[in-house]
């Protein structure tokens, strides 16, 4: 058991590690687009889900309350996002991407693919596959 237990915090580091090379990646290469990472998360959400409120974007990125309304504050002040009146619900407000929203998320989008594509080009189509499903496996079994 001890074994296992060097192994898993070996792997800790091992992802602790590789987050932050995907993350600093990811954010130099968002830059030019005027977002980092975190508007990018919510922004890509949107764009998955359509209007959605803040609660449901706060479950959907396991995110917090507060944090999540200075995102949209801050997405509404970039012109990215717009909150709407939900039907049937006078208090709910949906949070929507705008024209430069979509645009923006668009251009986003081909950045994460090409980051993506430069942080992976050396593993082997089966082992990113194989990273792919681990980690995925490892995700779900972790408690709420």
């Amino acid at each position: 058991m001890a074994g296992n237990n060097a192994v898993g915090v070996e792997i800790g580091q091992l992802l602790a590690g590789a987050h932050k090379r995907a993350a600093r990646a990811f954010a130099r290469s968002l830059e030019p687009l005027g977002i980092d990472g975190r508007l990018f998360g919510v922004l890509n959400t949107l764009g998955r889900l359509g209007p959605a409120t803040q609660a449901r974007l706060v479950a959907e990125l396991d995110g917090d309350k507060s944090t999540m309304m200075r995102t949209v504050d801050e997405l509404e002040a970039m012109g990215l996002a717009v909150r709407q009146a939900v039907p049937g619900d006078r208090r709910a407000r949906a949070v929507a991407l705008t024209d430069e929203g979509r645009a923006r998320l668009a251009s986003a989008r081909v950045t994460a693919d090409r980051v993506a594509g430069e942080l992976f080009d050396g593993l082997p189509a089966a082992d990113l596959t194989a990273l792919r499903d681990l980690l995925r496996a490892f995700v779900r079994g972790l408690p709420d």
